[in-house]
């Protein structure tokens, strides 16, 4: 049935929307990432009267559903890598790294302009493979370490150089608004502390998940486990298990889902591993982070030929603290200490994020006048 939907979406892209409308393309592997998109998206609507295409691998991305006839929408999964290879538009945005790497290739068509949007807020060479971003022509970079590791891959690989964006970073920008204009919710006395651990063999959840929730509610708070989409998809038995284990702690909720923000504004800690949401917490909510002492997410082996530590890696001791793992029976002592001491961080968090990061608040028009820019040259 699935197969039969990516035909039928193949043949309405193909033969019945006007090619007026195919110039810009955005892909997204889940509907989570229109959380990255969005603000690209709409901004892209107020610059321009012309519809665009939004391809998903998703099934039940509500785009699918949505009633805009600015948004070409389209289900591809399986037959996403010959969608790819002969698409012939304008500019191809994504947040999918490693293009041309494995199975979904450049199109054949050597006029398609692709920009990265970066999903997250780590460096460019530890948590993702080495040349993940080699083969795009345009990246809206959140932050100048991005630039920096990417001039100096480009340097020692002798890439031929893209065009880097100095874009800023959506996602953190939503968060941000949104919680300076609700804050924290007081809630019955009791404080939240929101667990999301990244996807990686020493994860948080996966190593260390059922002592450390169970310490985290036994000590009266209210705990959010916000499980990463590959843990839920690729170890489901784990999430029974700890959903059947702590089943009888009230306190304790499994969120399911990371579209949203609700608990990231609903937190007043924050308990991670080597997860990108520990910087859009702390930036967004200029709130501190407890970072649980567990092995490097890497996901290259030959990150430190960059000659660059990651960014993750410098901010964790900057905006919160690192704790043993032997420390989760008295976890809740840290965690009282972060919260007593968050107004101490709230500034020094600020102004962190005015240092590191680009154009906070204007990441939105950058990136949609960079795609129309891009679809401008190529019609010339």
């Amino acid at each position: 049935m699935l197969l039969l939907r990516e035909i039928a979406a193949l043949v309405r892209y193909v033969f019945r929307t006007p090619n007026s409308d195919k110039t810009i393309v955005f892909y997204a592997e889940q509907q989570s990432y229109w959380a990255f998109l969005e603000g690209v998206v709409g901004q892209l609507q107020s610059l321009s009267p012309t519809p665009f295409c939004y391809v998903t691998s998703d099934p039940n991305d509500s785009i699918l559903k949505r009633k805009d006839l600015r948004i070409h929408a389209f289900y591809l999964n399986k037959l996403l890598p010959f969608f790819m290879l002969f698409v012939g538009c304008r500019a191809f945005v994504m947040t999918l790294t490693d293009l041309n790497q494995f199975h979904l290739k450049r199109s054949i068509n050597e006029s398609v302009h692709y920009v990265y949007v970066f999903h997250a807020l780590n460096s460019t060479h530890m948590a993702y493979r080495n040349g993940a971003f080699d083969h795009y022509d345009s990246i809206l970079c959140a932050g100048p370490f991005m630039v920096e590791e990417i001039r100096k891959r480009e340097e020692q690989q002798k890439l031929k150089p893209k065009q880097l964006i100095e874009a800023g970073y959506y996602r953190l920008e939503r968060i941000h608004a949104r919680y300076t204009r609700e804050g924290v919710a007081e809630h019955e006395g009791r404080k939240r502390v929101l667990v999301a651990p990244s996807w990686a063999a020493h994860n948080v959840v996966e190593a260390h998940g059922a002592a450390l929730i169970r310490s985290l509610a036994d000590a009266n708070y209210d705990v959010i486990v916000r499980l990463h989409p590959e843990t839920m998809k690729r170890t489901p038995g784990l999430v029974a298990s700890l959903e059947a284990e702590l089943a009888d702690r009230s306190n304790v909720v499994f969120e399911k889902t990371v579209g949203s923000d609700d608990s990231i504004l609903a937190a007043d800690v924050l308990i991670t591993d080597w997860s990108g949401i520990a910087l859009e917490f702390a930036f967004g909510t200029e709130r501190p982070v407890l970072y649980l002492d567990v092995p490097r997410k890497v996901q290259n082996d030959r990150y430190q030929e960059l000659g660059i530590e990651p960014f993750e890696a410098t901010m964790r001791e900057r905006v919160g603290m690192v704790v043993p793992v032997e420390e989760i029976p008295t976890i809740h002592e840290r965690v009282n200490r972060l919260i007593e001491e968050r107004s101490s961080y709230k500034a020094r968090i600020a102004e962190l994020r005015s240092q590191n990061l680009f154009a906070f608040g204007r990441s939105s028009e950058i990136g949609a006048r960079h795609i129309l820019n891009v679809t401008q040259k190529h019609a010339s």
